[in-house]
Order: structure tokens, then sequence, then C-alpha cells
């Protein structure tokens, strides 16, 4: 089979795509070789509910320009994967503190999902310096210069202060739970968890309860992890919310988030760290309560430059949402939060999903290394929504 990958009008560096791949066999191993650099780049069939679907990273490629790309069988491995004793460069596992998932052999991010936690949170976050780029606290307390406020900011995660009137977000009292329930296939079909040269992905299931353990709504989250490149690694998360007890109510508040991250505490913006949205706002009072496609925080961890981009998806539920970030570390994407975030009585930005429906959203958290300008986020963005256009070509 025989690819020509086209950029069309963004520049594309370590972009995933994915092309059909039917005939491929999942359990096999394949490269792509770039007919320019004739450098093999590693490629996965992954079998899917649509059928199988072939991923592999685009290193680099030029805007308007296109490249042609040949499948052959074969491994091709990172050496410190092979060196490690892994066959996948992606690995989910079952851990000691909840779902691992390891780049070349080394924790990236820890999927908690245990009934002693309220909700469910992507923690540590490892970025590609090798450092972490969430705060530790409450999960971890020793960590020099970290702030200890908020300790239901963890990490990554999802929730909102108001479901049918149950408190979702805060541990205060009378609070909610979010309770694991199962993984499905990741993909819609087969294994649920999935490893491979390129990605790994898992699919989990749980329930937003009160604190009587009375059901209120399903989420499912779908999470796919890629490395890239050395300087850069990219999470995407799709979360389903389905109201499968009767109709359900998200009230407006800012106390919420369909995705939200506290950064680790060196970054923080007033500290050494910056803000910026894509619509060049920067800093709180510029990027609090607004609207945009995606939003970076960045600052230093351990003396090097590093960012946490969020990207919203067309696709997503109230596309472009809102956000409320602030100076301190926070960064959370609130679509419901109209009236905190306009600051007018007549709007109210809560929103009832009927009973048997499922509201989306999706996003792409992107890791990287230098400011919002060296690491060209706006153009990553559209690798995210809109990715290189793949033909077939023999």
């Amino acid at each position: 089979m025989r690819f020509t990958v086209h950029a069309g009008n963004h520049t594309r560096r370590h972009c995933p795509v994915w092309v059909d791949g039917d005939g491929l066999d999942p359990s096999r191993d394949y490269v792509v070789v770039s007919d320019e650099s004739k450098e093999a780049l590693p490629a996965q069939a992954v079998q899917t509910a649509d059928g199988v679907r072939l991923v592999w990273i685009v290193p680099n490629l030029a805007v308007n320009s296109s490249r042609l790309f040949t499948l052959e069988e074969g491994a091709k491995r990172s050496l410190d994967s092979r060196e490690s004793g892994n066959d996948e460069v992606v690995t989910v596992a079952d851990g000691t503190h909840g779902l691992d998932i390891h780049l070349n052999g080394e924790v990236f991010t820890t999927y908690h999902h245990a009934a002693k936690h309220n909700k469910q949170f992507l923690y540590p976050v490892i970025g590609p310096t090798g450092k972490g780029m969430t705060r530790g606290y409450p999960m971890v307390s020793d960590i020099p210069g970290e702030k200890h406020d908020h300790p239901h900011h963890k990490s990554i995660h999802v929730a909102h202060g108001d479901v049918n009137g149950v408190d979702l977000w805060s541990e205060l009292d009378d609070h909610g739970y979010q309770r694991h329930d199962s993984f499905s296939p990741a993909f819609g079909v087969g294994s649920a968890y999935v490893s491979g040269p390129v990605c790994g992905a898992f699919r989990s299931r749980s329930y937003w309860v009160s604190r009587s353990e009375q059901p209120v709504v399903a989420e499912e989250k779908h999470v796919v992890a890629y490395a890239p490149a050395p300087d850069a690694r990219i999470l995407d998360i799709s979360v389903t919310l389905h109201a499968t007890e009767g109709p359900v109510r998200f009230g407006d508040t800012k106390e919420g988030a369909m995705l939200s991250v506290r950064v680790a505490s060196s970054m923080d913006a007033d500290n050494a760290g910056h803000i910026e949205n894509a619509y060049g706002g920067k800093g709180e009072d510029e990027c609090f309560g607004s609207r945009a496609q995606w939003m970076d925080y960045v600052g230093p961890v351990d003396g090097a430059t590093v960012g946490l981009a969020v990207c919203d998806h067309p696709s997503s539920f109230r596309y472009p949402t809102y956000w409320h970030v602030r100076n301190y570390g926070l960064m959370h994407a609130n679509c419901f939060a109209w009236r905190e975030f306009l600051g007018h009585p007549g709007v109210d930005g809560s929103y009832v999903l009927p009973e048997g429906a499922r509201l989306n959203c999706n996003f792409r958290v992107y890791l990287h290394t230098g400011n919002t300008q060296d690491a060209m986020v706006k153009a990553r963005y559209h690798d995210f929504i809109t990715p290189p256009v793949v033909e077939v070509v023999g």
C-alpha cells in the first residue's frame, strides 16, 4: 500500500495521521517508508468498530506540500524500548495505583480510578523533558514549592459542581462521587487496553453518584496517548456523559469542567508562568471567562520552559468552550458557566440533557517544550481539527 499525505494549509510537525487499513492485520508489525527521506517510521494497525485503521506520526511536512509513504511489514521500534525489553513504545497496563501508560518503558501517566478517590484523574503527567507538568498535591504533599490550596484540583480530571443539584466538583460536605464501573474495548471492539509503537488507548465507564450513592449520570472517557517526538507528547481525551437515570441538569457554575488541569506550581502565571489563548489573550485578566479554541499554560519546570495546551474540537458540545483559567495554575474548559463568566443576571448557561441522550466533548492535551510560539501551538491545533488528508494511491 502507498499513501500520499497532503499537508494542506498548515505546516505539520509530529502529526498523527489515520487512514483506512482494510486488509491489514493488527497483530503484525508495520512501517511506512518515506519516499523522500527513506526513513522507516513505525506504523500501527488498529482494530476499530469501523474496521482496521492505520496510524503513524508524520515528522514534518511543509504547508501545501505532499509526501509519499510506502507501507511495509517489519518492526521499527525506538532504541529505548528495545533496550528496556518492551515491544511497544506506548504501553497501557494495570499498575500499582491504577491504569498505567508508559512511553519507552517510562511512566507517562496513571489513570487513578480506585473507590478511595472521589473522582478519577490522571497523575502524574510527565512532559517531554521527563518531569511532571501537573501539580502533585494532594496526591503527593511534600514537593518543595508546591501550593496546597484547592485539594479537589487533582492534576487532570473531569467534574462539575451542580449536576441535578449534586456537587461533583469540590470535596466539601455532601459532595458526590465518581464511581468507576468498568473498562470497555478501547476502540469499540477488541481489547480494553491497546498498546503499540504509535499509540496506546483505553476506554473507561463510571457513574457520577450522589452522597448516598444514587446514580446521576454515566460517564465514558476515551483516552489515546501518542509519543510523537522527544519535544512533544499528546493525549486525546474524549468525554461522553449519558443520561441513563433520567434528565440531567448541568447548572451554571464556574466550579466545574469537561476537562480540568492544575499545572505544576512552578508554571503558575503568578510565579514565572504565562497564559495565552487562541485569540492572543494573555494572562488571567484577558483569558478568564472567555471563549477560545485552545488555551496554553507555559512555565518553567526544573529549569526548562514547557507548556501544556488544551485544544477543543469543533465536534464538542458548545464549541468553542469558555475557560476558567487562573494565574495560580488552574485551567479548565467549562461550557456551562455563562452567568458567572459574562456577569449578566439574564444569562443562563445551564443545560438539561434529556433522558437517554449523550453529551460529548473532545480535547487534545499537547505537552510541549518552549513557549507557545516556539511550539507552534496554533498549527498543532490544526493538526487536531483539520489533520492532513491521506490519499491511498496504490
